[in-house]
C-alpha cells in the first residue's frame, strides 16, 4: 500500500477564549486589543491581561493544531510577567506565517459589565487589524455586559471569545 501525502488545507478555522478577574484599583491599566480602556479597573493576570488578544491568540494556535497560550507563554515563566500581549500576538502571527497561513478574518466578543467598551471598539479594531495584517473590515469586535448572569456579568471579571479564519498563504517560488 502506498502512502498518500495529505494536501495542506486551504482554510482553517479556530476558536479561543480567555478571561480574567478584574478589580477596582489602579495597579495597572485594563487593556483590550492593545487599547487602554480603563485606568479605574485592573486585570488580575500574569501578563497584561488583554483578554481580547489572548482569545485571538488561542484561536490562531488552535486552528494551526498547536497548544494554547498557556503552554506557549506559561504564567509561571518570569519572561511573560506583565508581557505586552500585542507583542505575543505578533509571535503567534509569525508562527502562522511560518506554517504557511495568514489571517483571513477574526471576530471577537468581549463580555464585561464595566467599563463601557463601545467607545473603544473602533481603535481596538484598528490595532488588532494592524497586528494581524488585515484591514479593519476583516475584524469584528462586539461587546456585551453579561447582565448579571455570572462573575463577569456581576463585574468581577472580563472575558473574550474569538473565532479566526486562516487561509493558506501563497508559497514563494524558489529562484
Amino acid at each position: 500500500m502506498r502512502s498518500v501525502k495529505a494536501a495542506r488545507p486551504v482554510h482553517l478555522v479556530g476558536g479561543g477564549t480567555d478571561d480574567h478577574r478584574i478589580r477596582k484599583g489602579r495597579s495597572r491599566p485594563l487593556v483590550l486589543a492593545g487599547v487602554v480602556v480603563s485606568t479605574e479597573y485592573s486585570p488580575i493576570a500574569h501578563s497584561d491581561g488583554d483578554v481580547a488578544c489572548h482569545a485571538v491568540m488561542n484561536a490562531i494556535l488552535l486552528a494551526l493544531g498547536e497548544r494554547d497560550i498557556g503552554h506557549r507563554f506559561p504564567d509561571n515563566d518570569a519572561r511573560y510577567a506583565n508581557a505586552d500581549s500585542m507583542r505575543l500576538l505578533a509571535e503567534v502571527v509569525g508562527l502562522s506565517a511560518r506554517m504557511g497561513y495568514r489571517v483571513n478574518n477574526v471576530t471577537v466578543m468581549i463580555t464585561a459589565l464595566r467599563p463601557r467598551l463601545s467607545p473603544h471598539v473602533p481603535e481596538m479594531k484598528r490595532r488588532l487589524a494592524l497586528a494581524l495584517g488585515v484591514s479593519a473590515s476583516q475584524v469584528g469586535i462586539g461587546a456585551t455586559t453579561g447582565e448579571g448572569l455570572s462573575e463577569v456579568g456581576r463585574g468581577e471579571g472580563i472575558s473574550a471569545s474569538a473565532q479566526v479564519s486562516l487561509v493558506a498563504a501563497p508559497r514563494r517560488r524558489r529562484t
